[in-house]
């Protein structure tokens, strides 16, 4: 021992002294023997501290910056992964692991094994990594300049001209490369500026009367109701206002109320209850107060088309899927008995206090199973996915009926079917679905909104409208008891409806008292400017911007920046000098108090992306979701684990035991085994041209066929911590679960025979391997398995296909990979 201690040090110290010939010279020979080798297995798990480790090491940075060299991307989001403590996409474990692995193993050899535990970003949205490195922008005198010319002076934008912002935008970063982000700040007023020389007149706006509203307030109470969807199809592509026109006579003046404002380009509605009568018909429940609880209800819809869908049944036969149902009549709010036998709901109290069980007019629950938006159907009640909550759905008559287990919402959807027409069918959402597609939301209640008052006609008054808390806008010409004659529009924010929008639309709650709905009437405007003279704006210009907006570049054109099924909130500077900061650097303290004060209405699941100035000139974009009380910071990542070897002095993810990407023709390395093809030459194919491998059971018809696809032997007997993974896709499956006509199965025994293949499967053990997901149409979805009972043996996979005479789906399978 003390020789093995004393040689060591002496060499150390004789090598520092540079005397690089010592060993020939006093050991002759000794360079001659075997190097010393350390092979080593080992696991580790990555705690917070290693992940600034790996961003600070200098051999990660120039990689980082070797990738976008200008644009410098990969470097800041090698500075994030230190602060998020997760890899990305854009920041890849097998790219970024090797270099710490080297710092962290200098000596070991070649051969040696290493498996690292780590976090991995959880299907993080690209909108997150957009945000990295996001710069400001402040509009200036020359901007707004440039904007107005010669028609107004005025250092604000107003709702004619906020679109100038991109071409602002892209005269101020002339060197901007594709997908960079600006937070513009800006001057917004709702007020238009006075044109034509400081005269302030301007041209009239036309106004178009809505052909057709759904639902109408009855005139003689204070009851709210919802309109309905008021559809704006034939304004597609154009920028409208809405305009809600109040008129008086000196014989009656009517008292209108608005409020819960909505306009989307999203086909989802909520439902409406109708209770069950002593004469055995069905009321519509006219207020949230009226629901009562436990009972027998009709649940309806409202399409576009004004006719009501009933939600309760599926298709004969079915036990899950969705719900293709045909209109009910409902006469003056009443559903008779007989148009309702068929759909009556039996509303039951849960187990669970406060939520309720649905049981429908053949004795079939609902209840929601995985991550799909479809219905499941059974006849007793099982032990999750069957609770639901009814509540208002925020405005008027509407409810909402929301699933416990998913948080998704009970909706009507308008969709246009393969036949080009237009169909209505029930599935439960997530509120995200909604709000990814919204134009304009507001409660009205104290709230103004960004709508602006026209008035044509006040015969002397103040003022025709007026805003409050408790009731939204409230117009009335009747005071000191005399009625006056008056003409007055509430106007809505631009309302700028894209030209592929499914179903764009808008709806409002309303009450009227003393008056008639001819007296209130709902019109479109396409060239609407409010003119200062004739209007009481909601929001006066400043010179200091009030207003701050996130826009991307994608390359030609800056556009403002929005998030499918994510709502993007960006703090604006009123809302820093509310909370006494110029910045936000304690995120997790403050944020959740912003997200519960600005959206109030928020429910369970429902997503915000808030962007804001984290720092003087840092941006920083952070995800919450609602848990139905409280705000939190979306969890961004999930366990994973990388196998890496040492191979030639160098650290790399370890090999992959098999491999077949199945693109192109098929690779004679795998075996086709047809077990029954009923009147089919195949059911396994694979083209040159085609990038997966397909079976289908259908020819002429669906034929009963049985098939399996083979892989030749897999060799884990050296294996660590293995996986499956492949991806796949099918179509035709229509309400069937996939599994049925898929199964995944492994052999330790399987003798292939080229001659008797059928023998050789049937004679074979197989295990079926399970699956977290699977696709549900032809895109295409990957899917991955723990392989670890199998380390240490030789195993056979097998794709079993099999289909029957009610069902041959499509399947597709491509890069299929067991590997660590």
């Amino acid at each position: 021992m003390k020789k093995h201690i004393l040689l060591g040090t002496a060499l150390a110290s004789l090598f520092m002294l540079g005397a690089c010939d010592y060993n020939e010279d006093n050991f002759p020979g000794y360079d001659e023997y075997d190097t010393i080798t350390d092979i080593r297995m080992d696991t580790i798990a990555l705690i917070d501290a290693n992940y600034a480790s790996i961003a600070k090491l200098t051999a990660n940075k120039e990689l980082a910056l070797s990738k976008d060299p200008e644009g410098e991307t990969y470097v800041k989001a090698l500075e994030q992964l230190g602060k998020d403590k997760f890899f990305t996409d854009l920041i890849l474990p097998e790219e970024f692991l090797p270099a710490y692995l080297a710092d962290l193993y200098p000596y070991l050899s070649d051969n040696s094994k290493i498996l690292v535990n780590y976090r991995q970003a959880k299907n993080l949205p690209e909108y997150l990594a957009d945000f990295n490195g996001t710069t400001t922008y402040e509009f200036t005198e020359a901007d707004y300049k440039t904007v107005w010319g010669d028609k107004a002076k005025a250092t604000f934008l107003s709702p004619s001209t906020v679109k100038q912002v991109s071409s602002i935008l892209k005269s101020a970063n002339p060197d901007a490369k594709k997908g960079a982000m600006v937070l513009a700040s800006y001057a917004y007023s709702e007020t238009e500026p006075s044109t034509g020389g400081g005269s302030g007149e301007t041209t009239e706006p036309t106004w178009t009367p809505v052909a057709s509203i759904p639902v109408r307030a009855v005139g003689t109470n204070w009851d709210f109701v919802n309109m309905g969807l008021v559809d704006l199809s034939e304004y597609k592509g154009q920028t409208v206002h809405i305009g809600f026109k109040y008129t008086s006579t000196t014989e009656k003046a009517a008292t209108w109320e608005l409020k819960n404002f909505k306009a989307l380009s999203v086909p989802y509605a909520d439902v409406y209850l109708f209770a069950k009568q002593e004469d055995g018909s069905f009321k519509k429940v006219a207020k949230k107060s009226g629901f009562t609880g436990v009972g027998e209800y009709v649940i309806v819809s409202l399409g576009a088309d004004k006719n009501y869908y009933p939600f309760g049944r599926l298709a004969d036969g079915k036990t899950y899927g969705y719900m293709y149902p045909d209109p009910i009549n409902v006469n003056a709010g009443v559903i008779s008995a007989t148009d309702a036998a068929d759909f009556i709901i039996n509303i039951e109290a849960s187990s669970v206090e406060g939520k309720f069980n649905l049981k429908n007019a053949i004795g079939q629950y609902f209840y929601m199973s995985g991550t799909y938006d479809s219905f499941n159907v059974a006849e007793t009640i099982g032990e999750s996915g069957y609770d639901w909550t009814i509540a208002s759905a925020g405005g008027a008559d509407l409810f909402s009926i929301t699933n416990g287990e998913t948080g998704k919402s009970v909706k009507l959807n308008y969709y246009v079917n393969k036949d080009g027409e237009a169909s209505y069918s029930f599935g439960s959402y997530a509120a995200s679905k909604v709000e990814g597609y919204t134009y304009v939301e507001n409660s009205l209640l104290g709230d103004n909104g960004g709508f602006t008052i026209y008035d044509v006609n006040t015969d002397g008054l103040d003022y025709i409208w007026q805003n409050s808390a408790d009731y939204g806008f409230k117009a009335s010409a009747f005071v000191n008891k005399v009625n006056h004659a008056v003409e007055s529009y509430l106007v809505s924010p631009a309302i700028d409806i894209a030209e592929n929008a499914v179903l764009p639309y808008f709806t409002i709650d309303e009450a009227l008292n003393f008056g008639t709905a001819e007296m209130v009437t709902v019109y479109v405007s396409t060239d609407y400017i409010a003119p200062e003279t004739k209007t009481r704006a909601t929001t006066r210009a400043y010179v200091k911007p009030n207003r701050t907006a996130a826009y991307f570049f994608d390359g030609e054109a800056w556009s403002e920046y929005s998030v499918d099924d994510v709502n993007l909130a960006v703090v604006q500077p009123a809302e820093y000098d509310e909370m006494g900061v110029s910045s936000i650097s304690k995120p997790d303290e403050m944020l959740p108090i912003y997200l519960s004060k600005n959206f109030a209405y928020a429910q369970a699941n429902d997503v915000v992306a808030v962007v804001y100035k984290s720092g003087d000139n840092a941006i920083s974009a952070t995800e919450y979701t609602f848990d139905g009380s409280a705000w939190i910071k979306t969890v961004n990542s999930i366990p994973a684990s990388m196998m890496f070897m040492r191979t030639n002095d160098k650290w790399v993810e370890a090999v992959e035991y098999y491999s077949n990407s199945f693109a192109g023709e098929l690779h004679g390395d795998v075996q086709i085994v047809d077990i029954e093809l009923d009147g089919k030459d195949y059911v396994w194919s694979a083209l040159a041209t085609s990038e997966y491998i397909q079976a289908s059971g259908y020819y002429q018809r669906n034929r009963v066929t049985e098939s399996w696809l083979v892989t030749p032997v897999i060799d884990m007997t050296e294996a660590i911590a293995p996986k499956m993974v492949f991806e796949a896709s099918v179509n035709y499956l229509y309400n069937y679960t996939l599994k049925d006509y898929i199964k995944v199965n492994v052999s330790t025994d399987y003798v292939p025979n080229a001659e008797d293949g059928k023998s050789a499967v049937q004679a074979a053990n197989w295990t079926e391997l399970e699956f977290a997901n699977w696709p549900s149409d032809l895109t295409f979805v990957e899917m991955q398995t723990d392989m670890s009972a199998y380390k240490g043996k030789k195993v056979y996979v097998a794709f079993k296909f099999a289909s029957t005479a009610d069902c041959a789906p499509t399947f597709r399978l491509k890069n299929f990979a067991v590997k660590e």
